[in-house]
């Protein structure tokens, strides 16, 4: 046996991991997630007096805010996820929290529309390298049984990250405009780069699962994990379930903010308060209940995580058009409420699952495939999608084109939900090949 994977070997580290170490780091991985999505929503407060200033179209705001950042955060989550499954991921979660604030604050001293581009595509690179090895990181740390509840924290850490993110850049933007925005969120993030350079410990991959650590699959390719995934006739619809979730959910939260100021005629501090309070309260609430729910169902059967999951994304429908039809602001903002609610949980089951049917030397790879195909769907296409769809309706509807714009994207929980409910009928099989393939090893 060599000697990296005595190291790597869970039973020789484990006495070291008291549950309040875990916990710590635990905490640090969720105060990165909160930075990670508060530099990258900053943007939908944000889009209106861009695009004045600029005199961009809604089409150039939805590149700017989804496709252009999609592209390369997809194009840099595969090298950095193959990172994190081979080197220290506490040096590339710090190493890429210091970049993508760097460039966070570059964009406040952007004089062009392409130079402001440049720098989102510079914060999109360094958030890719980030939330895979965290996951990977959390997998580790955590069984099986409690696996959901800890990510939920992870993911209402980012849910806070979002609403913080439109209630704070509201104030900020109507009283300092955007571009000192940019560089006050920008810069805190290099800070806590530093702290979790002191602070972050990575544990012994498959602490929590010393059965599969003992798996002889350290070398493997890209290509090969890849390979891998693609037997797993669960893992597909794994990943579909969460990406038809964001076209929602992203193109929700990316235009909800520019929806209730045309709609319903509210002022940046007044959408930054109200949609942003509503945002952190429903995700928050949605994720750490959800996560709860998740691994009671999925204690009993396995199945459980996508079938809760497609349960919810169903419940998301009628909230969603409640949100867009409803006659006044405060019963919009009740229907986006239960909106998030619903969406919250999906993407963390589908985590839950994507980091159980592999190895823990696959497990950043599988987070980078689940990351990059809900980026794609979520941040790369359903901006774009809206921003077209507006600039197409807006002749014929005025500022009403947006409503339906949105109602479009609503409809892709319908997907979510029938791929869930897919990926349930095969995950059993799945997840006992593993366990048998691991036993086998052992």
């Amino acid at each position: 046996m060599h000697g990296k994977d005595v190291v790597d070997r869970p039973a020789d580290a484990a006495y070291q991991w008291t549950g309040m170490r875990r916990h710590l780091t635990l905490a640090l991985l969720c105060l990165t997630a909160l930075f990670n999505i508060f530099d990258r929503q900053i943007m939908t407060i944000l889009l209106e007096p861009i695009k004045i200033e600029f005199g961009a179209s809604d089409t150039e705001m939805g590149l700017l805010a989804g496709s252009i950042f999609a592209l390369f955060y997809a194009a840099a989550s595969i090298p950095l996820g193959r990172l994190a499954d081979r080197h220290s991921r506490r040096v590339l979660i710090a190493a890429c929290l210091a970049a993508w604030s760097l460039m966070s604050a570059f964009g406040g001293v952007a004089r062009t529309f392409v130079q402001l581009a440049l720098t989102r595509v510079g914060v999109a690179i360094g958030e890719a390298g980030s939330t895979p090895a965290s996951y990977a990181i959390i997998a580790d740390l955590y069984p099986l049984r409690h696996r959901a509840k800890a990510l939920s924290f992870y993911a209402a850490a980012s849910s806070i990250g979002a609403g913080a993110a439109v209630m704070l850049g509201g104030w900020l933007v109507e009283n300092f405009g955007w571009r000192t925005t940019l560089v006050a969120v920008g810069l805190p993030g290099l800070v806590l780069a530093a702290l979790l350079l002191w602070l972050l410990k990575d544990p012994p991959r498959g602490l929590s699962d010393p059965l599969q650590a003992a798996r002889p699959d350290a070398g493997h390719s890209m290509l090969s994990a890849l390979r891998h995934f693609w037997t797993l006739r669960s893992y597909r619809w794994v990943l579909l379930a969460p990406a038809f979730c964001q076209v929602t959910l992203y193109g929700t939260l990316i235009w909800g903010p520019t929806f209730m100021l045309r709609v319903h005629g509210l002022s940046p501090s007044e959408v930054g308060l109200l949609f942003g309070g509503v945002t952190t309260i429903a995700l928050v609430l949605g994720q750490l209940s959800g996560g709860m729910l998740a691994d009671w169902m999925g204690s009993r059967d396995i199945r459980g995580y996508m079938r809760f999951s497609a349960a919810m994304a169903g419940i998301g429908i009628p909230a969603g058009l409640l949100f867009l039809f409803a006659a006044n602001t405060g019963l919009a903002m009740v229907g986006f409420g239960l909106l998030s609610l619903a969406m919250a949980p999906i993407t963390m089951c589908a985590t839950v699952m994507a980091q159980s049917l592999v190895p823990p030397r696959m497990r950043a790879t599988s987070s980078t495939a689940l990351l990059l195909t809900a980026t794609t769907f979520g941040v790369g296409f359903a901006p774009l999608f809206v921003g077209l769809s507006n600039d197409f309706l807006q002749p014929m509807l005025g500022g009403e084109a947006i409503r339906y714009s949105l109602a479009i994207v609503v409809g892709f929980l319908a997907l979510s939900s029938i791929s869930a409910l897919i990926a349930a009928k095969w995950v059993c099989a799945d997840y006992d090949r593993l366990q048998g393939e691991t036993s086998a090893a052992g």
